[in-house]
């Protein structure tokens, strides 16, 4: 059975997850119309098809990193996982700079559910299940018999 640290996880993971996607399609116009201006990508023939395509990859990985980390335990990936939220954590504070507005507040609720999520795979049980560990002694503390 999975300690509740690591259902915590998933469940804030995955509205993290879900958010993102949301976001995305709010802002999906103003993201073409921005890679549009780029004169790298207009070059390359980058088109919405291949944007959309690359966002599903993303989002593939991330869905394969929720299931080894929540669903298999591979205490590995839960550092991927750490690092890659890091890394959009400190793209999001390079993003704060940028003007404030309805996208960036929701951008910034992305970013604090994939904390929030990621905390909990540091809880003493959560280290316990992600390592081999007994659940329910690292839960509980240690079985007593009478």
């Amino acid at each position: 059975m999975r300690p509740k640290s690591i259902i915590l996880f998933e469940r804030l993971f995955l509205a993290s997850l879900a958010m993102g996607i949301f976001v995305l399609a709010l802002g999906y116009e103003d993201m073409m119309a921005a890679l549009a201006d780029e004169p790298t990508f207009r070059e390359a023939g980058v088109g919405g098809g291949f944007v959309i395509g690359l966002l599903a990859a993303v989002y593939a990985v991330y869905l394969l990193l929720w299931y080894l980390t929540a669903r298999v335990g591979v205490n590995a990936v839960k550092w991927i996982v750490v690092v890659l939220t890091v890394l959009d954590v400190l793209e999001a504070l390079r993003a704060l700079a940028g003007p404030w507005d309805a996208m960036l507040l929701l951008s910034v609720a992305v970013r604090a559910l994939e904390v929030a999520a990621v905390v909990y795979l540091f809880q003493p049980d959560a280290v316990a299940w992600l390592t081999g560990g007994k659940q329910g002694e690292a839960a509980t503390g240690p079985a007593t018999t009478d």
